[in-house]
């Protein structure tokens, strides 16, 4: 293939927004996926195909009129390109390994780059000759915006979300060196923002050691932390939300204005490298803007006049005010700064007014995305996100907003060439439709179908192009007039997304695929309306679809993936055949009215593929084409003529019946597809994934993959191919390719958006070949000339499509389903038949869908009569069992059957029970899992909180009060833990010996000065001392309560490290030790109380006899123990604290019933004949033993004589007995008071001695709670130490750390210093050279002017003076000015160029050069030559002065540079004297850290024990400060304490005398205001009884005597009234009851008479039936025609009475389990009935 020539980019369409800049005056470029765009101002458009290894990011140089392109690949280089002409200008390499990420061109020759992955680098270039000259490491963060100041090349400016960076390059000849200028950005929130800035070793954490001398250290060193994260830990800890820069532009004066996400606008002043907020919007609390966002929507509704005012004045306001989103875009004008963002408004803001101001607004209609000035700052373009291109002429009024570009940004899914071959069509995923033009690639027209599109082809028949959807549906383009593209038709072929479309070569047929695996063929002919023709399956998900026709035979590929991952390709084909022969009798070859092919008619086939594929091509001779998956080759196979048969090996392929196919699994076990061999394979793509398209000819065959790379390859030769790269592998490749109709044109598209279109550029063989392709054009135009003819005027009388409006449903309107249940309802009501309308296709319904329903209809015309009979059977069904219902009604209870037992479906039924199972199943598996949690979380908390504690937590109660007394639960301590504690203590008594050794041999050495040395005396004084410390000085009473120990450290003597860690162990086992004693003398009153709760049930059980024998209801004391005391219990569930039903299996069932009818036979047998007991109640009553309250209760037997006779009639005798009798009455009856008063004696002391041991139990306890008081106040005592000692232990590791932080920057900051001094010293080096050159150019200059006479010696005196005066002539040079240089007051103002004034460096010396050039023109001019000089001369002194004077500007230039250099040379002299003093502050920090470590290792906290009244320093909110504090001894205090006592004593003696006069006084004070305060009393009285007035009530009872008598007559009268109102009231009642008791009678009397009148109706009811019945047998017999009828009426009768028979059966069982399952639950409470 690649004989027959190459493909060159025609043109390329596509924008996404990017970054856009001006290349000329009037001309844009920007990024078009792999290649350059270029587009004028009045739409001429230009695309630059670059030819290297992917396409990375690109830079635009306005001034020089060039672009950078880099590549995207290992190794990248930059390719510098010169507009118009595209000359390669330079190639920059070795830049970065990966990736660039960002490029910027300055207003001079360098440029900046920034790489990505591995090196993350900031470079400079000079790009005109490649040269990079320096570069720094920045961060990762991805970069938002990389900027030069226009007006000093030599500042740049870098912003990321997080940060913002100016970078100074400073340089020293062709040494270059990039300083960084980090700028804090503000807060979001102003008020949050502040002036002061915190340095990173600002003490964050003061000490609490309560002495005069603190420590103070930065976080980091509090943190652990040493190097690059103790640096970073300010930024770690720095929560404050910030604002995020996006954009940024440069201000003349070197100020930097920032555009924000937020909406925010940033000023860095360009001096002191400070941000503050330009702008910022108000919050969305307080913002009126918050109520804005919805008043577009809500404009719409109707809405009162008020309301409409005030969100007119809202909008008003937030018209003013730019909102999040809305200054991602920012450029400077010399009228202000312009604003643009996501809500589509480009803002101009005047920066010279003090307060925010807004001058213009402009409405774009789309987000803004990037904005770019035109060179000469008159034209602004703005790109947005939706692939539209403006340009805004600067002062113009808003609606002169020109569109330069809008071609609908979008995704492209489908290209293809329409037929003609003048224009291409092509669909964006959003469904937007758009005609191109081959030759230039001008969009024409478009049109959106208004659903998202996935696919799209074009019919070479008609002029129609098909789109497929997600909906479904096909939407069909009507494209006759291409320049008014119209839908015309809409038809849902899928309930899923059409995936596939696919035309015939002949656009006879078009073939459809979707993810259900059906595959629709459609007739491409608009006369017929575009019927579909029939459809098949294929299993799996569809990956491709290709035809090819030949002999009136169209031969259909498609290949699918059944493995439901579609990235592993297609693994299964179906091949079929559709034939004209075919179409003439369609009904025959498909299998129903739903029009599925039948398999013999098409020669379906199903194939599976030996390694899975992508893409699928058919070409001639049953030549098939698809691509690996992971192989990166193609592969040939040859298709099967015809399906092969079966065979007995199940090799061959099974043909399918489509009515039973269910699924991909279905079609794939019913028979084993054949295998496909490749006969052939080929190179191909690189990474898997790809299409194939074969050429209209059928000649060549093109292949697209993920790699981006596109390959044809000639059918002949497929081992040869031409390649192409026009899409970004990083992007997802090339997405799709086609062919234009005559093959000259290529047209690719992938997913960056873009469509491309390759002509071919033909070698002279190649021409032949293009020639065939063409011919074949035309032969199939003329072919189909006529048709297409006819099917566009067709095409063209189609009413234009209108998609149906989705009505909301009238209320009180009825659906048909509501319709047909009320249908079925009436009829049921009126016991009719009821008759299924015919079903309706809906408003949505797929083709399919219809065909089904065709075919429904069709089957109901065929079977109607048996489905009448059906239904007549059915409704005689439904009629027997309403009379089952109704006889049901009538029946008992018991007897009465449950509404769901008529129910006749029992498969029903038991899929009912099987989902009851399966939920009952599931939720029990539930309960399980959710139990065996808890059991696994039981055991662990025992086995954390229980098992593992070698002292379980207790408690002790009281029995009268609610103390309570805990233990101290204890672990048992770690093998770790004892060994450390061994070693300690080892080590400490190794010391202690060698202490006490060394005492002893300095003593025995120092013993003769003993006398005169004091200090030694001292010494061993202290030290005896030490060895016994008082509670005082040990801070804490362990030793008290068992924690003392000899093995202490002194609080005086912790000086190192290893002391503190001892003595913390030893305190650690100290306080160990103090709980273990106190838990011993808990066990011991544990113990006791469980001795006294023993002692005491044994007295209640005394008490509860003397209780039932004295038959008294006192309520005896019973203590337990609580589950605190007895926490063991909580491990053990009994059956009573269960309050649910326990749940048995039928085994525990089963055990139980055999279990509960042993102990009933048990019961039984002991109810029976017992002679033990049988002896026992006649031998001796019924008791072993006599005891006296048994005695005392029998009474004596009274003679019988007593009961029998008067007492006239005793005898003698029997008077002796009786007297006897009464004798033994009243003895007994004494004896039993006797005995009940020594039983209440016994009672009270036993409940005295119960309360004094209960009492004494208490007082026990208390003592205990007292005790434990005081050992954990002992306890908090040790650990307050041990806190100290672990707080002072940190000080040190945070004292440590800050001394590796400072040796690490001492490390640094040297190491900065040895490389500064290098620069200085090389500096120093390359400036005395350079300085030596410029030594050398200035006395060659001196030479020049020396020589002048000589090199003119060949003229007269006179002439040689005037030729030397002109010699020293020089024309006016335009000094050079730099950055700061101010602007010259004859600037031209009217200049929208805000940098006119500061031209760049490159542009001044460039203007300076030609402004030279021209005045030494001028000098030159033969009009200033002198009378009398030759010509030859005068030409030899302009030769010689140019010499000269381009000699002394090449002085000046390196005088400049020579200043620079020693510009250079004085900062980095500068810089190594900064570190050095840096060095030197380090250094004095870390002496001072030293000095700070000694004083507070010998500087010792101390914890002294002193009383409460001891301490008078006053107390303070948290901890007491002892700084000023003093501490003495207790005698000073106490002598003090006595003289004031002596003064008080004296003070008070005199203070009583002089209290007891003065109560005298106030005594007498007190009497004299009482008296004066009674007078005024009765005074008070005397005036209330003359003014009190006398009511006609109070006269009556003056005037009469007997006032109460007359009241209690009044009253006598009223209580007779109301006893005259009670009678009649009674007499009214009983008349009413009288009258009820008639009208009862009436009504007994009539229900009697109805009674018997229901008897007698049921009777004559009775009576007619029988009558009826036996006239309708008799009927029947007479009529001889029902005799089938009444049969099937007899059977149906017994099949129903069999069906109740067996239900009710069941029912009976079902029964009698419930009442066995009733009586084993509950109590049988059954009366007995005698």
């Amino acid at each position: 293939m690649d004989a027959v020539g190459s493909l060159e980019l025609s043109w390329a369409q596509g924008y996404n927004g990017g970054k856009v800049g001006y290349i000329d005056k009037d001309v844009i470029c920007y990024q078009a996926g792999s290649n350059i765009k270029f587009i004028a101002e009045d739409g001429a458009e230009t695309v630059f195909n670059f030819k290297g290894n992917g396409v990375g990011p690109f830079a635009v140089h306005a001034t020089n009129k060039c672009f950078a392109v880099a590549e995207r690949c290992l190794n990248p280089k930059i390719t510098v390109y010169v507009y118009p002409t595209f000359r390669e200008a330079a190639v920059l390499k070795d830049g970065a390994k990966l990736e660039y990420r960002s490029l910027v061109f300055s207003h001079s020759e360098y440029m900046v780059t920034i790489t990505g992955i591995p090196e993350f680098q900031l470079m400079l270039w000079r790009y005109t000759d490649g040269t990079k000259l320096t570069s720094v490491d920045i961060t990762s963060d991805p970069v938002s915006s990389v900027t030069f100041n226009p007006g000093n090349w030599r500042q740049l400016c870098v912003t990321t979300e997080k940060s913002m960076t100016v970078w100074n390059t400073e340089q020293s000849n062709d040494k270059y060196v990039m300083l960084p200028q980090k700028i804090k950005l503000p807060a979001e929130n102003p008020s949050l923002n502040s002036d002061e800035e915190k340095d990173r070793d600002i003490p964050t954490r003061a000490s609490t050691r309560m002495t005069r001398y603190t420590i103070d250290l930065p976080k980091a060193a509090i943190a652990g932390l040493v190097g690059e994260r103790a640096e970073a830990l300010d930024e770690v800890q720095d929560t404050t939300p910030r604002v995020v820069p996006l954009s940024h532009t440069w201000s003349p004066s070197g100020d930097v204005y920032v555009g924000c996400q937020g909406g925010q606008i940033l000023k860095v002043d360009g001096e002191i490298y400070k941000a503050k907020l330009f702008y910022h919007p108000l919050p969305p609390a307080s913002a009126p803007n918050s109520r804005a966002t919805s008043a577009t929507s809500r404009f719409n509704s109707q809405l009162d006049l008020t309301t409409a005012k005030k969100r007119t004045r809202y909008a008003d306001e937030v018209r003013d005010m730019i909102l999040e989103g809305g200054a991602d875009c920012v450029l400077l004008h010399k009228k202000g700064l312009y604003v643009a963002g996501q809500d589509g408004i480009l803002r101009l803001i005047d920066l010279k007014s003090e307060e925010f101001k807004l001058l213009e607004q402009i409405p774009i209609g789309n987000p803004v995305t990037s904005m770019a000035f035109s060179p000469n700052y008159r034209h602004l373009s703005l790109a947005t996100g939706k692939g539209t291109l403006h340009v805004y002429d600067i002062g113009s009024p808003p609606e002169s907003v020109k569109t330069l570009k809008n071609i609908h940004w979008g995704n492209v899914v489908g290209v293809s060439c329409l037929a003609g071959n003048e224009y291409c069509v092509s669909v964006r995923e959003d469904g937007e439709l758009q005609v191109w033009t081959i030759d230039k690639g001008l969009l024409i027209s478009s049109v959106s179908v208004g659903v998202q599109a996935l696919c799209l082809a074009c019919c070479p028949m008609v002029h129609v192009a098909a789109v497929g959807t997600v909906s479904g549906h096909v939407y069909y383009v009507d494209l006759t007039f291409p320049k008014k593209p119209r839908v015309v038709k809409a038809m849902r072929m899928y309930q899923g997304p059409v995936t596939h479309l696919t035309y015939e070569s002949d656009g006879k047929y078009l073939v459809s695929g979707s993810d259900d695996g059906h595959v629709i063929v459609v007739d491409g002919r608009a006369s017929v309306n575009f019927k579909p023709v029939g459809y098949t399956t294929i299993p799996g998900d569809i990956q491709s679809i290709a035809t090819f026709s030949s002999n009136g035979v169209t031969r259909i590929v498609v290949t699918s993936n059944t493995s439901g991952n579609k990235r592993n390709g297609a693994d299964t084909v179906l091949y079929f055949r559709v034939s004209e022969e075919m179409m003439k009798d369609l009904r025959s070859h498909v299998n129903s009215l739903k029009y599925d092919f039948k398999d013999a008619s098409i020669k379906r086939m199903i194939l599976k593929l030996p390694i899975p594929g992508f893409g699928a091509a058919l070409a001639e001779e049953s030549s098939f084409f698809t691509m690996g998956q992971m192989s990166k080759k193609l592969y040939q196979f040859s298709l099967p003529e015809e399906p092969p048969k079966k065979s007995d090996d199940d090799d061959a392929i099974l043909e399918v019946d489509e009515e039973e196919l269910v699924d991909s699994e279905t079609l794939l076990a019913r028979g084993k597809p054949n295998e496909l061999f490749p006969e052939a394979e080929f190179e191909s793509h690189q990474l898997p994934g790809g299409k194939l398209q074969l050429s209209p000819h059928g000649k060549w065959l093109a292949s697209c993959g993920t790699d981006g790379a596109v390959q044809l390859r000639a059918m002949g030769t497929l081992d040869r191919f031409v390649v192409i790269n026009p899409h970004d592998y990083h992007l997802g490749g090339v997405k799709i390719v086609a062919f234009a109709e005559d093959a000259q044109n290529l047209f690719t598209t992938g997913y960056d958006g873009v469509l491309c279109c390759y002509s071919w550029n033909f070698t002279s063989t190649g021409i032949g070949k293009a020639k065939s392709a063409m011919e074949a054009a035309r032969a199939r135009k003329s072919r189909l000339m006529q048709i297409q003819k006819d099917e566009d005027e067709v095409v063209r009388n189609y009413p234009e499509f209108s998609a149906p409006s989705a009505s909301r449903p009238v209320s009180g309107e009825t659906t048909q389903a509501e319709k047909e249940k009320k249908a079925m309802e009436k009829a049921h009501e009126s016991d009719e038949i009821y008759r299924t309308p015919t079903p309706v296709a809906p408003n949505d319904a797929t083709w399919q869908q219809v065909q089904e329903l065709e075919s429904i209809k069709e089957e109901d015309n065929e079977y109607a009569s048996v489905k009448t009979d059906l239904r007549v059977q059915i409704r005689d069904m439904r009629r027997t069992i309403q009379g089952m219902l109704k006889q049901n009604e009538t029946l008992p209870d018991i007897e009465k059957l449950g509404r769901h037992e008529f129910d006749l479906d029992i498969e029903e039924q038991t899929r009912l029970q099987a989902e009851a199972d399966a939920e009952v199943t599931r939720v029990r598996e539930e309960i399980e899992f959710e139990n065996l949690a808890k059991i696994y979380l039981r055991e662990m908390i025992k086995r954390e909180c229980w098992d593992e504690m070698d002292v379980k937590g207790r408690a002790l109660q009281s029995f009268f009060t609610t103390l309570e007394v805990s233990n101290f639960p204890m672990r048992k301590r770690s093998v770790a833990a004892e060994k450390q504690l061994q070693v300690v203590t080892t080590r400490r008594k190794i010391e202690l010996a060698d202490i006490a050794a060394r005492k002893a041999e300095l003593e025995a050495t120092r013993k003769p000065g003993l006398t005169t040395a004091d200090d030694e005396g001292g010494d061993i004084d202290e030290g005896e001392e030490g060895t016994k410390e008082k509670p005082s000085t040990t801070g804490s009473l362990g030793a008290m309560y068992g924690g003392g120990s000899d093995l202490f450290y002194s609080q005086f003597d912790l000086h190192t490290r290893d002391q503190k860690r001892s003595q913390i162990i030893l305190l650690e086992d100290a306080i160990y030790r103090i709980k273990n004693t106190f838990n011993k003398e808990f066990d011991d009153v544990y113990q006791k109380k469980l001795s006294e709760i023993s002692k005491i049930k044994d007295k209640n059980k005394r008490i509860v006899k003397i209780l039932q024998d004295l038959d008294l209801t006192e309520e005896v004391v019973k203590p337990e123990l609580s589950i605190y005391e007895d926490p063991e219990s909580l491990l053990t569930v009994e059956d009573h604290e269960v309050k649910v039903e326990k749940y048995l299996t039928a085994a525990q069932r089963k055990e139980q019933e055999r279990k509960e009818k042993e102990e009933e036979e048990r019961r039984i047998r002991e109810q029976g004949d017992n002679a033990r007991e049988r002896g026992l109640d006649m031998m001796m009553g019924g008791v072993l033993e006599i005891k006296k309250e048994d005695e005392l209760k029998k009474d004596i037997p009274k003679p019988l004589f007593m009961s029998t006779k008067e007492p006239t009639d005793w005898s003698e005798d029997e008077q002796k007995l009786a007297k006897e009798y009464e004798k033994k009455v009243k003895d007994l009856q004494e004896e039993r008071e006797k005995y009940r008063k020594q039983l209440e004696t016994e009672l009270r002391k036993l409940q005295s001695i119960i309360q004094e041991s209960m009492q004494g139990f208490d007082d026990n306890l208390t003592q205990l709670f007292m005790k434990k008081i005081k050992i954990m106040m002992v306890i908090y005592q040790e650990e307050l130490k041990i806190l100290r000692l672990r707080y002072s232990l940190l000080v040190e590791e945070e004292m440590e750390t800050r001394e590796k932080e400072l040796n690490h920057l001492m490390e640094h900051k040297k190491a900065m210093k040895a490389l500064t001094a290098t620069a200085v010293m090389e500096s120093k080096k390359h400036m005395d050279a350079f300085r030596g050159h410029y030594d050398d150019l200035n006395a060659e200059d001196k030479v020049m002017d020396k020589a002048f006479k000589r090199e003119f010696n060949d003229v007269t005196a006179v002439q040689q003076d005037q030729l030397y005066r002109l010699f020293r002539k020089r024309p006016r040079i335009p000094r050079l000015k730099g950055f700061d240089t101010p602007a010259p007051s004859t600037a031209d103002s009217s200049l929208p160029n805000p940098f006119a004034d500061r031209p760049s460096t490159a542009r001044q010396h460039a203007q300076a050069k030609s402004q030279l050039e021209a005045a030494i023109n001028d000098l030159d001019k033969i009009s200033n030559m002198p009378e009398g000089i030759d010509e030859s001369v005068w030409q030899r002194l302009c030769a010689y002065r140019r010499e000269k004077i381009e000699n002394d500007l090449l002085i000046k230039q390196k005088a400049l540079v020579l200043a620079e250099m020693d510009n250079f040379y004085k900062k980095r002299v500068e810089e190594d004297e900064r570190l050095r003093n840096e060095i030197e502050g380090i250094f004095d920090t870390l002496n001072k850290l030293h000095d700070d470590r000694v004083r507070f290792n010998l500087n010792l906290e101390v914890q002294l024990m002193l009383k409460q009244g001891q301490v008078e320093v006053d107390p303070t909110n948290f901890i007491q400060d002892y700084k000023d504090s003093a501490l003495i001894h207790r005698t000073v205090v106490e002598e003090l304490n006595s003289n004031i006592k002596q003064l008080g004593e004296s003070k008070i003696t005199s203070m009583m005398e002089s209290k007891d006069f003065r109560k005298g006084i106030i005594q007498l004070e007190w009497e004299q205001k009482r008296m004066l305060m009674q007078m005024e009393d009765l005074q008070n009285k005397m005036k209330d009884i003359q003014f009190m007035k006398v009511t006609r009530e109070i006269q009556l009872y003056l005037s009469n005597e007997d006032y109460e008598g007359k009241k209690s007559e009044e009253i006598g009268k009223l209580e007779q009234t109301i006893l005259t109102q009670l009678k009649h009231h009674e007499k009214n009642v009983r008349e009413k009851k009288r009258i009820m008791k008639d009208l009862g009678k009436t009504v007994k009397s009539r229900d009697s008479e109805n009674s018997s009148m229901d008897n007698d109706l049921a009777e004559l009811n009775v009576t007619v039936n029988e009558r009826r019945h036996i006239d309708e047998v008799n009927a029947d017999r007479r009529s001889n025609t029902g005799t089938e009828k009444r049969y099937q009426e007899i059977v149906q009768r017994r099949k129903l009475v069999d069906l109740a028979k067996a239900q009710a059966q069941e029912v009976a069982v079902l029964r009698a389990e419930v009442e066995r399952l009733r009586m084993r639950t509950f109590p049988a409470l059954v009366q007995v009935e005698h």
